[in-house]
């Protein structure tokens, strides 16, 4: 029931990254998007009551698919028309790459450290994501794509 109703939020994260995805600049929803997975992924590795449980789980899932909504459409305006879609291509080919890898290091970090130790290592992740994106992510809010890449 618990995984069922967090599943169910799952399409809401789309929805509501569409309704502020013009509103707010891109790089600072991924940095508060990740803030609230932080936060809400360390207080969900602990959590024990049922409404923890499935609150927590849900702020999760918005969080992410949030973040994925955002991410997306914000590394479109990172590079330039001419290569735009093979520079895309690349860097996603390599987040699916990466994914199979991060998959042995989430199962150690089970294995090692427990709930709380994936948690923690996400976070980091989470923090890294924060920091790099916060100092180096270029503001796209109202520019063109050309004055972006450039």
């Amino acid at each position: 029931m618990y995984t069922t109703v967090i599943g169910l939020a799952a399409p809401l994260g789309p929805l509501l990254g569409y309704w502020i995805a013009d509103r707010f600049e891109r790089k600072h929803v991924i940095g508060g998007m990740a803030a609230i997975n932080i936060v809400s992924g360390l207080l969900f590795s602990q959590a024990s009551a049922a409404v923890a449980i499935v609150t927590l789980g849900v702020l999760l899932t918005l969080a992410g698919n949030i973040i994925s909504f955002t991410y997306h459409t914000y590394q479109q305006e990172l590079y330039p028309t001419a290569i735009r879609a093979r520079a895309v291509g690349f860097v996603y080919s390599w987040s699916r790459l990466s994914a199979v890898f991060s998959s042995f290091v989430i199962a150690f970090t089970l294995k090692a450290f427990g709930v709380t130790g994936v948690f923690v290592f996400i976070a980091g992740a989470m923090a890294l994501v924060m920091v790099s994106n916060g100092l180096m992510g270029p503001r796209t809010l109202g520019k063109s794509l050309e004055s972006i890449s450039h």
